[in-house]
């Protein structure tokens, strides 16, 4: 992505890339004060290696968490479908979709305790997190099922969520 936004950006905007429905990218107006900094760390970061428990796991983690806050706000979701939290918050605003509407249910979610059904009851070592069984448990769905939907499409390396 990185690389398409550095063709496909315009002047004074960041690129908004989504994968769902389909493939797009839309400019979004910066502030006049802002501003980015782009440097290299010369860091390498091999994705052949680390996507199972990097990237893969990042889109496994976001679509079971879109799952659980859908439940929680008591948003609609077939069995077998691979909600995004954006679809959530569409649903949740009655498919309202504009800018204003957005901004004013995150910030709703932000400032209420709705987003506490995310947290982990238990610590995994040092870091807090989510167990594998207790991502099942929060999905309210069973584990074969959640294992279709969740596991069974991606590569990726599960034994915690963070």
């Amino acid at each position: 992505m990185d690389q398409a936004a550095s063709v496909m950006s315009h002047p004074s905007s960041a690129l908004y890339i989504t994968f769902s429905p389909s493939l797009a990218a839309s400019p979004v107006p910066l502030p006049r004060q802002a501003v980015f900094v782009v440097a290299n760390s010369l860091k390498v970061a091999d994705k052949v290696l680390s996507a199972r428990h990097g990237y893969n796991l990042r889109v496994v983690e976001t679509l079971v968490a879109a799952r659980v806050l859908a439940k929680s706000l008591r948003v609609c979701v077939a069995d077998e479908e691979k909600i995004t939290l954006r679809e959530v918050i569409s649903r949740y605003s009655d498919g309202d979709n504009n800018d204003e509407e957005l901004d004013r249910v995150l910030r709703f979610l932000l400032e209420s305790d709705e987003l506490d059904v995310l947290k982990s009851k238990v610590a995994l070592s040092d870091n807090f997190g989510v167990t594998m069984d207790e991502m099942v448990e929060m999905s309210g769905m069973p584990k074969k099922l959640f294992h279709e939907v969740y596991l069974s499409w991606i590569d990726s390396e599960c034994r915690g969520f963070f």
